[in-house]
């Protein structure tokens, strides 16, 4: 049975960046910590052979394992019929075994015994499920924690890794990333001390499951009595369905206890019950108490947009009505709320134009010049670029404003226009300091057969003008090359 939530698209707008990074954290310590295993596994089982264990130890093992699994005597003499080198790694991994050892007399008695166990067991603990796994039995905060980021096999860590990002992405908008990255932590950690309390067990446990757990139960405590949007398989039927969430709470806990009463498998069900309990309460509980703050525009799906669409959609309405000296004044307030909004900007530099506002202007097409060349930008420069050479625009000619418009203009790759616009700068009487190295790069933009008069007359206007700045020397020497040879 599966039964995800479908409440959310994924929005690269917010990137999941913690979840993504908790993905590509458990995936490297999988393929490059945990992918040498194989090899501290054999280097183990060596030592075990070389001390010369496993004939003092098969014995005492399979005793053991008759008494402790209550396995027939035929069961026993399969397992003492196994290879070497197989029956060597099943006693030393047996930690339960390793802990009944220790109590044995002839065991406390052999000084020799005890240091070649504690050399195989050293070498057996560099296992990544050993030194960083969590065994209930001997309780450890290295373990607790190292556990979440361990994984058992290939499979193990693709379905982890899926469900983390199926839940983490919601969640990790709704809460806020810090808050969603702890508890995303502290949900891992109850799950394995749940297990500890419940079922003091001596097989290391390793997986991120207890804690996705964990963000099935945030999840559940986010949305509460919320309608929401569910995926389900079971079997040969899947589909969608809609539901309260906090009604899927019964259902993923019955599963879980259910496979815990069944027992058929190694899934461990007691980090699971103690994930998905522990990450509902810590965000249900606080929620019903007020100490925790959600993205509720995220959850109602509100356009994140909204805001300004209908502070635009307010202006054009001003704007429609012409009460232009209210749209200047409502314009110029949400050019600080909203600045760099290319359509905000269009629309305030029509109303600026018309009313000839040179205070609105000049904040409109600062942030006009400070937005980076796209379609939409590029297509009101070039706007002004042409509505800057009407006899009546005085405002849109000032010297600053084709100053920068030059600039844009040549980024653009629009000589005629930026040739109109270096006219209208240099009859302006104005020598800005910039100017003979814009006259150069626009000289050179220019078809130099089309435009040869052109260029000469830039040439002449930085020669008297700007007589000994390098641009001048360069602009002489570009049309001296462009001048026609005599032979």
């Amino acid at each position: 049975m599966v039964i995800v939530p479908a409440e959310h698209p994924l929005d690269w707008k917010k990137p999941p960046v913690i979840t993504l990074l908790l993905i590509l954290l458990n995936v490297l310590i999988f393929f490059g910590y945990q992918g040498g295993d194989s090899t501290r596994r054999e280097q183990a089982i060596r030592v075990y052979l070389e001390q010369d264990l496993l004939s003092r130890e098969r014995p005492l093992f399979s005793a053991t394992l008759e008494r402790r699994e209550r396995i027939a005597a035929d069961q026993r003499q399969a397992v003492e019929a196994l290879p070497r080198q197989q029956l060597a790694w099943l006693i030393l991994s047996d930690l339960e075994f390793g802990h009944e050892l220790r109590s044995l007399p002839a065991y406390r008695q052999d000084a020799a015994w005890q240091a070649s166990r504690a050399q195989a067991e050293g070498a057996r603990d560099h296992l990544s499920s050993l030194r960083f796994g969590f065994v209930p039995a001997r309780f450890t905060v290295e373990g607790l924690f190292g556990s979440m980021f361990l994984h058992g096999d290939f499979w193990h860590l693709a379905g982890n890794m899926v469900f983390l990002f199926i839940f983490g992405f919601a969640l990790e908008i709704a809460l806020g990333r810090w808050m969603y990255l702890g508890l995303y932590l502290f949900s891992g950690l109850c799950s394995g001390l749940l297990w500890w309390a419940l079922d003091p067990a001596w097989i290391p446990g390793v997986g991120a499951s207890g804690a996705i757990s964990g963000l099935m139960g945030m999840y559940i405590g986010v949305y509460g009595l919320r309608r929401i949007r569910f995926f389900y398989w079971l079997g040969p039927l899947l589909g969608y369905f809609t539901a309260p969430a906090l009604w899927i709470l019964p259902l993923w806990l019955g599963k879980e206890l259910f496979g815990l009463l069944r027992a058929a498998d190694h899934v461990n069900y007691y980090a699971h019950i103690g994930g998905l309990a522990s990450g509902f309460i810590a965000v249900w509980l606080p929620r019903q108490l007020g100490g925790l703050k959600v993205d509720h525009a995220y959850l109602d799906k509100e356009d994140p947009d909204a805001p300004f669409k209908r502070a635009l959609n307010s202006l054009d309405q001003q704007i429609g009505r012409f009460a232009l000296d209210q749209a200047a004044a409502r314009g110029a307030e949400l050019l600080v709320l909203y600045p760099g909004r290319i359509l905000l900007i269009e629309r305030l530099y029509g109303v600026a134009k018309a009313r000839q506002d040179r205070v609105l202007m000049g904040t409109v097409l600062k942030q006009l010049f400070a937005l980076p060349c796209g379609p939409e930008a590029d297509r009101l420069v070039r706007r002004l670029a042409d509505e800057s050479g009407a006899a009546d625009q005085h405002l849109l000619s000032h010297p600053a404003i084709q100053l920068h418009l030059l600039r844009r203009l040549l980024l653009l790759d629009e000589p005629v226009r930026a040739l109109a616009c270096w006219r209208r700068l240099a009859a302006s009487g104005q020598r800005p300091e910039p100017l003979p190295s814009l006259t150069l790069q626009l000289a050179k933009r220019l078809n130099p057969r089309q435009d040869a008069r052109t260029i000469a007359e830039m040439t002449r206007f930085l020669r008297q003008h700007f007589p000994d700045v390098d641009p001048t020397r360069q602009i002489v020497l570009y049309q001296q090359h462009l001048s026609p040879r005599t032979p």
